[in-house]
């Protein structure tokens, strides 16, 4: 009955707010695109491209977890050539990060639908999926119930869940119990979220701790030339130092601005590159750079500036190879969490993140211990630390030494998913065989 209220809500939700995105839909491309996939409607050609048994669905939300399974996706087809991949998103550079960096290893790619009863059921029984994978933090009671009513394992990768949702899980646990008790492996990031996932439902014997997969990320290698040419474009030479401010988020562009200035006041020829985490805040953050009284310009335009606004899509790693130092967003604002440290730290870079960082504590936790990465206070201290940083080549170059180790040293979350996943597709192919 609690299922059946949730369902109910969930559609009378859907229809309270139909006329917002109806609006939304005249203005903003991402809110046009994969709707008759968000309801469940799949276009025939995706449904025979994934067409053949076993077939994996692997749901990965955003840009961030889809460069994070991208190892296990790619292990599990070259050792599984013959098994199927349906490859689904929420968002429409998560999408397009899945269309260009999974070519070739998936074989269906779709927006993952509403969690509607019957737009779940609906995709479900188009594709038949031996298992559903779900990576990281992505918890939808109708998709885990369909699934266990089809004798489909639910399988959750680099599972994490924050101090926020593990409250809520036991504050509602007469719903999420059940929920959680569908999952039949949670595979976790570190012993500390395996225990709450137990707590919010996960049967002991279902839990176990992997590590994290986004040490398996193998960084995109551009041919130099190409990285030159986003170097000449924007006038960078190798004296100037360049400061990457990576995946940022409304209210730390003024901040990493106030911090730049301090350190021009040091180092004059030091270059400030933003990448705002959302491409829809590109102009938002264009406007910030105006008033800033500093000279700016878009990547897109190319040309000689202090500050470049990176209003390109999947160039931020290629960014981060070239600079100096790097700082991650989403962690100088509460309520975001942060974003993945390691993507500067694979290339050998000093890594800075601010106080608000939560999602990636562990990882933190990992890359200061070592001497890989620093805690910023405010845009006070990330000044002094990046003139500091600047300023000493040996600290400097040891920092991003340090982080590049960190890296080495907890890679093979990857291949046990691959395992894993492996292992449950053995025993579905053992169950087929006794019907």
């Amino acid at each position: 009955m609690i299922f059946l209220l949730y369902d109910i809500l969930l559609h009378i939700s859907v229809i309270v707010l139909l006329p917002y995105f109806v609006v939304k839909m005249f203005t903003a491309r991402k809110y046009r695109d994969g709707i008759p996939e968000r309801f469940g409607f799949i276009g025939r050609e995706k449904i025979q491209a994934a067409s053949g048994s076993p077939l994996i669905w692997i749901h990965a939300v955003s840009v961030g977890e889809t460069k994070a399974v991208a190892p296990v996706v790619k292990s599990l087809k070259q050792r599984n050539p013959g098994v199927k991949i349906l490859f689904s998103t929420v968002t429409r550079t998560g999408n397009a990060t899945a269309a260009k960096d999974l070519s070739g290893s998936i074989d269906a790619l779709i927006y993952f639908p509403l969690d509607l009863s019957w737009a779940i059921r609906r995709v479900a029984r188009a594709f038949k999926p031996a298992a559903f994978v779900v990576i990281e933090k992505e918890i939808w009671p109708n998709i885990f119930l369909e699934m266990k009513k089809e004798n489909v394992p639910v399988i959750i990768l680099n599972g994490t869940i924050s101090d926020r949702s593990h409250s809520r899980f036991l504050r509602f646990a007469f719903f999420f119990k059940e929920v959680f008790g569908c999952v039949s492996l949670f595979s976790a990031r570190t012993e500390d979220d395996r225990k709450k996932a137990v707590e919010a439902g996960v049967k002991e014997g279902n839990a176990r701790t992997a590590g994290n997969i986004k040490f398996d990320l193998t960084p995109p290698v551009a041919h130099p030339d190409y990285l030159n040419t986003i170097k000449d474009s924007l006038r960078i030479t190798p004296s100037d130092p360049v400061i990457v401010a990576g995946s940022t988020h409304p209210g730390e562009e003024e901040k990493v601005i106030a911090a730049f200035k301090a350190v021009l006041r040091e180092h004059a020829n030091a270059r400030l590159i933003i990448a705002p985490r959302h491409p829809e805040r590109f102009a938002e953050v264009e406007t910030l750079l105006k008033r800033s009284g500093l000279e700016f310009t878009r990547r897109s335009r190319g040309g000689n500036a202090k500050i470049v606004l990176l209003d390109t899509i999947g160039e931020l790693m290629l960014v981060y190879s070239f600079s100096t130092i790097a700082f991650v967003g989403g962690s100088l604002v509460p309520g975001i969490g942060g974003h993945n440290l390691l993507e500067p730290a694979y290339y050998g870079k000093p890594v800075l993140w601010g106080p608000h960082l939560t999602t990636y504590a562990s990882m933190a936790e990992l890359l200061e211990g070592n001497g890989g990465g620093f805690t910023l206070r405010d845009e006070n201290d990330f000044a002094e630390s990046a003139k500091r940083l600047l300023s000493d080549k040996v600290i400097r170059e040891r920092a991003g030494a340090a982080a590049q180790k960190v890296v080495e040293a907890n890679k093979g979350a990857a291949r046990k998913s691959v395992e894993a996943i492996e292992w449950f597709l053995k025993r579905s192919k053992n169950n087929r065989a006794t019907l």
